[in-house]
């Protein structure tokens, strides 16, 4: 299960974009269908998927390989400085 309620939102504000703990399989179908990008970060590797995100909308990006906890410091801090 998922939180119906929050894809509602996204889907009601007409965004582009959706990064969610975790979607139903209902909720990922009615995305595709409506264009709305989205990311489950609950699903095994599914922070990969923001690089799925990225060449849909066309943003340059570098695939991450090895293990992401002990790089999870620096990687917040390149994103939010």
């Amino acid at each position: 299960m998922g939180n119906p309620e929050s894809a509602d939102a996204v889907i009601a504000r007409d965004s582009k974009v959706f990064i969610a703990d975790k979607l139903s399989e209902t909720n990922k179908k009615q995305l595709d269908s409506l264009g709305v990008e989205w990311v489950e970060l609950r699903s095994e590797n599914g922070y990969k998927r923001f690089a799925t995100v990225l060449k849909h909308l066309n943003i340059l990006y570098q695939d991450f390989s090895g293990d992401v906890e002990p790089r999870l410091s620096q990687i917040f801090r390149e994103i939010f400085i």
